[in-house]
């Protein structure tokens, strides 16, 4: 009998970027639906550039080392936001965080050590009690599809054009642009 095993490669793929496992898929570039994957990257990069260089709530620090790179502080969702799509743009899901803090060891909701999870937990629970009530009573509160990632874009402050007028043909207008605004 053949078993394949599954391993994280010890080097990016190529067309894929390296993070946490070694390599992450490309991001869908696909706008024909209003839900469809390229609109869901670019909501989560516009919401998420609001948080980005600010301070780690944990240590203050604005940058980190990760992965032999200089990482600005980034906002980590308290609730999955595959889960919980209704919080998945909700500024009280997230607190900010530094790469050792987000992605580390010692202390991170991602780390592969569940003492370094309940670690995190327990420090929210300790320093910000409002957040951490609100995230274990949304907690149960799974999927909802109230909206569209396209209509979301538009909340979260970006623009959409379309050349020849149709839903089908609609992508982000001056993304770059509007990211680089709310990291301002």
């Amino acid at each position: 009998m053949y078993l394949k095993t599954v391993c994280p490669l010890p080097f990016p793929r190529q067309n894929h970027t390296s993070i946490q496992e070694g390599y992450m898929k490309k991001k869908s570039t696909n706008y024909s639906t209003p839900d469809a994957g390229g609109w869901m990257h670019v909501c989560d990069d516009l919401f998420l550039s609001r948080f980005r260089g600010r301070p780690c709530a944990v240590c203050g620090e604005k940058n980190g080392f990760y992965n032999g790179k200089t990482v600005r502080s980034m906002g980590h969702h308290l609730l999955s936001k595959e889960l919980h799509r209704l919080y998945r743009y909700s500024e009280d899901n997230i607190v900010v965080l530094c790469p050792k803090h987000h992605l580390g060891a010692e202390m991170s909701p991602h780390s592969h050590d569940t003492a370094a999870q309940a670690a995190f937990f327990d420090w929210l629970q300790q320093i910000d009690q409002d957040k951490y009530t609100l995230m274990m009573g949304r907690r149960h509160d799974k999927f909802n599809k109230e909206w569209c990632y396209r209509e979301m874009y538009e909340k979260l402050g970006g623009e959409i054009h379309s050349k020849t007028g149709k839903l089908k043909d609609m992508k982000p207008k001056n993304h770059a642009k509007k990211v680089r605004e709310a990291e301002a």
